[in-house]
């Protein structure tokens, strides 16, 4: 690839923020598609430390003891538990050989999960944002990361605070309209879709 930006590190940055809630370490960032190796950015930017400064974030030490830890403890903890739980269900729902979970799609980029049952194939991606401006923020960098994704996709909102009539109402309003193949549902919503596709 040639050059990366520092327009093109910070939105693979925030690719990765939205999945995690955190900024990436060093290995992670080497098994990023969205990023250069950490060595690149060590010989062009004077180390991660520093390109995290010049970008604005406010944690750029993640060497130091209470990053550290923060990340051991923090690391997608909530994310974690809500797609354990989702999984759980769609499981209990689908049958558990119709989910798998982590699936590949293009390259390493990776989908939470996939379901297919016998007359439905769809990816989901699940995420929480705490209010509508973080979740136009995330569905912009998921977009970036599904690009190359076919088959349909629902995006899955975990905070029950965000209504599906404001998620159709940022849909119907956006610019750049979402692709046709996916949908962004409340978590309720999801559940009661996946619910009549079982049934169909």
């Amino acid at each position: 690839m040639a050059r990366w930006t520092e327009a093109q590190i910070q939105a693979g940055f925030e690719i990765f923020i939205a999945e995690h809630e955190r900024l990436p370490t060093a290995h992670e960032i080497d098994a990023s598609p969205s990023l250069p190796s950490s060595r690149a950015i060590q010989n062009r930017f004077g180390g991660l430390i520093a390109l995290r400064e010049k970008l604005g974030y406010t944690e750029t030490n993640f060497g130091s003891g209470q990053n550290r830890s923060l990340i051991a403890s923090e690391s997608g903890a909530r994310s974690r538990a809500l797609t354990e739980a989702l999984l759980q269900w769609l499981h209990e729902t689908c049958g558990a050989a119709s989910v798998q979970r982590e699936v590949a799609f293009y390259e390493k980029l990776r989908i939470d999960c996939m379901v297919a049952t016998p007359k439905h194939t769809f990816g989901v991606d699940l995420f929480y944002a705490d209010t509508m401006r973080t979740l136009q923020s995330s569905v912009n960098i998921k977009m970036k990361k599904y690009v190359h994704f076919e088959k349909p996709l629902f995006l899955v909102v975990a905070n029950e605070e965000i209504t599906q009539k404001s998620l159709n109402h940022y849909v119907s309003h956006k610019t750049q309209p979402l692709p046709r193949n996916v949908q962004l549902r409340t978590l309720k919503n999801f559940k009661k879709e996946v619910t009549a596709y079982v049934a169909d």
